[in-house]
């Protein structure tokens, strides 16, 4: 009677068991089409060709994880000076032309060069850039930058060793593709990927949402990530597996149960910010071109965000305003030119943000 009673009572148990294991919705993870399953193998011929010094072509030499920074900007220097050979060799009935050529190659690589930022602690402008979600302060992290004919490449290093590729595709690489369609394409190139949701509350209820594609290559990852809500492009970020656990880890330590901000939001949320790095945008600035922050791009020149600490005029300003000016009221200010607005384009065309 005695065991009948203690395998009723253990009945009764598995059965509440189950009913809080299939309960609620609520209390239950986010279904994720795909599932929990390991992400698809890309073509390793391909992933090679985005590790290559020169764009699609591995025999000419590949970017390698654990390569020091000075390593990266020497395959760089290579780079831009392969890109001149032609211009210059065609410019050689004109010295005066070909020295021209070469000031402008100098002045491409020493942009690459300044680029070269540390995250240790001070906010700069790549908190609220594109790469925002992609490092941390105080953690050994830092990134250089290089502008390529179809994307912006981002290298980030984790205690001066490469373990990470960001590149952000040049608006006109999306031909207006959505970024599902964007993602057709890429499976086409790299392989099936697995495609991760998220789950996005709205004031109608839950939101399901694609999130990124991603792919598994051996030891290394490949996402592709939607930046076009506020920058118009998509990204594919390429990274080593295990560096990017070991890197994981150490955030943890420096910022343990901490929340990493979703820079997106802030940089438009936030009021302007004068603490801008001046080295943030050094390559758009050296060779000519602006690259502009969140909240700056005409594509976003309409949104306005209320201050909540301004009121309407007193009655004693309305009156003031329809009497004539003190002489002590100063003119207004005229506003300046915009910087730069005169420069002639230059090789870099088309490859902004």
């Amino acid at each position: 009677m005695d065991h009948k009673r203690t395998f009723g009572s253990f009945s009764i148990a598995l059965a509440l068991a189950a009913v809080g294991l299939s309960g609620s919705p609520a209390f239950a993870k986010p279904k994720r089409k795909g599932g929990e399953s390991a992400a698809p193998t890309a073509s390793a011929a391909e992933v090679n060709k985005l590790k290559a010094v020169r764009l699609g072509d591995p025999k000419a030499g590949t970017f390698k994880w654990g390569m020091k920074p000075e390593e990266i900007l020497a395959q760089v220097q290579k780079s831009i000076d392969a890109k001149y050979v032609e211009r210059i060799e065609k410019a050689s009935q004109d010295p005066g032309k070909q020295q021209r050529i070469r000031d402008e190659k100098e002045r491409e690589f020493q942009a690459v060069k300044k680029s070269y930022t540390k995250f240790e602690g001070n906010k700069t402008g790549w908190d609220v850039s594109i790469i925002g979600q992609e490092f941390e302060q105080n953690t050994g992290e830092a990134v250089i930058v290089t502008k390529e004919d179809i994307w912006t490449r981002y290298f980030f290093f984790f205690e001066d060793g490469l373990y990470k590729m960001f590149l952000a595709f040049n608006k006109d690489a999306l031909e207006g593709k959505s970024f599902e369609e964007f993602g057709q394409g890429m499976q086409a190139k790299y392989g099936k990927a697995k495609e991760v949701y998220r789950d996005e509350k709205t004031k109608g209820g839950v939101r399901h949402v694609l999130d990124h594609y991603e792919w598994s290559a051996g030891g290394d990852r490949l996402r592709l990530v939607d930046r076009s809500e506020f920058y118009g492009v998509y990204c594919l970020v390429l990274f080593d597996g295990g560096t990017a656990t070991r890197l994981a880890e150490r955030r943890k330590i420096v910022n343990p149960g901490g929340e990493h901000h979703d820079s997106l939001v802030e940089a438009v949320t936030a009021k302007e910010d004068n603490s801008r790095d001046a080295n943030d945008n050094i390559i758009d600035r050296l060779t000519g071109k602006e690259t502009k922050k969140p909240g700056e791009e005409d594509k976003h020149a309409d949104i306005v965000v209320p201050s909540p600490t301004h009121n309407g005029p007193t009655p004693a300003e309305v009156n003031a305003k329809s009497t004539p000016s003190s002489p002590s009221s100063s003119p207004e200010k005229e506003s300046p030119k915009k910087k730069g607005a005169n420069k002639k384009n230059d090789a870099l065309d088309g490859l902004e943000l």
